[in-house]
C-alpha cells in the first residue's frame, strides 16, 4: 500500500501567515476608507469650502489602522 504524501511542514505555516497578512491588510485598508468617506459625506452635508473632516478623519483613520496592526502581530507572536 502506498504512503501518503504528506505537505512539506513549512507550506502550512505559510499559507496561514499569508492569510492572516491578508486579513490584516484588507482590514487597515477598510478602516482608511471608511475614515475617508466618512470625513468626505460630512463635509459635503455641512457645506464646507475646505474639507477639515476629511483631512482628520483620514489622519485619525490611518492612526487606527497603524495601531490595530501593532496590536494583531505583536498578539500573534
Amino acid at each position: 500500500m502506498p504512503k501518503p504524501k504528506l505537505r512539506p511542514k513549512g507550506s502550512l505555516n505559510s499559507l496561514n501567515a499569508y492569510a492572516r497578512y491578508s486579513a490584516i491588510a484588507i482590514q487597515m485598508g477598510v478602516v482608511i476608507a471608511g475614515s475617508i468617506i466618512g470625513g468626505i459625506k460630512l463635509d459635503q452635508w455641512l457645506e464646507l469650502k475646505f474639507p477639515v473632516f476629511t483631512v482628520i478623519l483620514s489622519m485619525l483613520g490611518v492612526s487606527a489602522a497603524i495601531y490595530l496592526l501593532i496590536r494583531t502581530v505583536s498578539k500573534k507572536q
